[in-house]
């Protein structure tokens, strides 16, 4: 519905929803169904500045087009409201609209009415959320300003204290997160203080079993020779075995401790994939006799070359055919074959052991989490080996996938692409 204007030329620009650009002015609401109190409202403060601003007017000659200005203006100050309107409680109706179904708390009402026996003082000020409540006989010009910059004062305490409050609830939701990531990151820390703490027990029974067995089977061969013996083979062999176990674990505690991609370096050259798993067969060959196992290479392209890092290659390939020998049992067959298409290589070491648990293959980022324990009683080892491959085989841009076996046993595919290409 179109506003009623009393005079055109004055008021133009003054239609409902339409307000004179003023980026740094209080916005003010003349809300009366009377245009000539339009006209001397804005006679009376037009010029009037307040806080080191100036006020722009807004109109509207009904409560339902002063609810259609509320809408469209959100930094609406101070509202100028006629209570006898439409209907004799058209104004009071209005507050209860601005500040209940617009929830709108931080702009002031004036009310002013020229029917002061509708609505009386007492109760409307006791009843409604206004400031000030004035018949138009007594609003001077003086009483006006006075009432509108009291109001406008309130307003700008009011929204400064909004504004605050929504700062607060910013600061009190950022900290809540920042306290649900300190309680996350504190337990993830706790559980890997002890998690660590229980990888160090086991390291450390793990290097104290070789070493005893070096020194006790010493002591005895020493022993034998002080009282003119013969040292039995065995006790050399004892000894030898216990080294060799202990310069793995020395050597998986090392390679775990430069896995920090700052720490090593890769150097990418062409390699003969068929000659470096020949000679792995030749490093293992031994270790499978000894285990009652064979150790099968199935040979592909012998000229194929590939551009890799030769030595991180080896190393992941020595750990999963050591663990697919370690866990076989006697009698049985690792088998190690490979492929090469679509410029990526594809290693694969079968075994018949009793596979690898979900909970391992879940956390090899998560090495002190690995305990040995749950493949076999019989194998012992500090659970790096599988942490190492993973984080080499992505530090050479490839991955490690793991698969049980039908029939028993797990299938460890090494992926890596040619550099070359």
């Amino acid at each position: 519905m179109a506003p009623v204007k009393a005079d055109p030329a004055a008021t133009m620009g003054d239609e409902v929803g339409i307000a004179p650009a003023c980026a740094d002015c209080w916005q003010i609401l003349i809300v009366d169904d009377d245009p000539d109190v339009h006209l001397t409202t804005e006679f009376a403060l037009g010029n009037e500045i307040v806080l080191n601003r100036s006020l722009n007017f807004l109109h509207a000659y009904s409560a339902a087009e002063a609810e259609e200005v509320l809408t469209k203006f959100n930094d609406i100050a101070v509202i100028l409201l006629d209570v006898v309107m439409e209907s004799d409680d058209a104004g009071l109706r209005l507050v209860r609209t601005i500040r209940e179904k617009l929830d709108l708390s931080a702009p002031r009402i004036i009310l002013r009415t020229g029917h002061p026996g509708y609505a009386p003082e007492h109760d409307i000020i006791r009843d409604y959320d206004i400031d000030d409540y004035r018949t138009k006989s007594e609003l001077s010009r003086v009483r006006l300003f006075t009432s509108v910059a009291t109001a406008l004062r309130a307003f700008d305490r009011l929204r400064q204290l909004i504004e605050a409050n929504h700062r607060l609830e910013r600061i009190t939701r950022d900290l809540e997160v920042l306290n649900i990531d300190y309680l996350e990151q504190r337990e993830a820390a706790l559980s890997a203080a002890q998690a660590k703490s229980r990888f160090l027990a086991s390291v450390s029974h793990e290097l104290r079993t070789p070493l005893n067995a070096i020194v006790g089977f010493s002591e005895l061969s020493l022993r034998a020779l002080n009282e003119g013996r013969p040292v039995p083979p065995a006790y050399i062999e004892d000894v030898l075995e216990a080294g060799r176990r202990l310069t793995v674990l020395v050597d998986d505690i090392l390679d775990f401790s430069q896995l920090d991609s700052r720490k090593r370096q890769l150097l990418a050259e062409p390699v003969n994939i068929q000659e470096l798993i020949d000679y792995q067969q030749e490093l293992y060959l031994g270790e499978a006799t000894r285990l009652g196992l064979k150790l099968v290479v199935k040979s592909g392209d012998r000229d194929h070359v590939c551009v890799l890092d030769r030595s991180s290659l080896s190393k992941v390939l020595g750990h999963v055919i050591s663990n697919g020998l370690r866990y076989s049992p006697r009698g049985e067959t690792v088998s190690v074959d490979w492929s090469y298409g679509d410029h990526t290589l594809s290693i694969s070491v079968h075994d018949h052991g009793p596979g690898i648990p979900k909970s391992i293959k879940e956390n090899l980022d998560e090495p002190f989490s690995i305990g040995q324990e749950v493949l076999t009683k019989d194998a012992s080892g500090l659970g790096l080996g599988l942490t190492i491959c993973r984080h080499l085989m992505a530090m050479m841009g490839g991955r490690i996938s793991i698969k049980d076996r039908e029939g028993g046993g797990t299938r460890v595919i090494l992926l890596l692409p040619d550099l070359a290409n």
